[in-house]
């Protein structure tokens, strides 16, 4: 998901939806460029108190693996700081 996508589903999401913008385990893929933008593009837009974001584990890890997340974005009933952008 690129910033011009988020962008538009923050903007087009009703108060209380989510999307899991990811899945996988974060830290272990966010050398890559596509995944950190997208994770500090989230980032910035929760901090801006736009969305809250969230953590469901959906597999258990052990010494061979990593655990697997879904990375899920809400948008917030009222937003704060609406005027700034991502």
């Amino acid at each position: 998901m690129n910033k011009q996508l988020i962008q538009k589903w923050i903007k087009n999401a009703k108060p209380n939806e989510s999307i899991i913008y990811f899945t996988g385990h974060m830290v272990e893929e966010r050398d890559k460029a596509e995944i950190r933008e997208m994770a500090n593009a989230f980032m910035l837009t929760a901090q801006q108190g736009k969305i809250d974001l969230f953590q469901n584990k959906i597999k258990e890890g052990d010494p061979s693996h990593k655990p697997i997340y879904e990375y899920i974005a809400r948008k917030l009933k009222n937003e704060r700081n609406q005027d700034k952008s991502i």
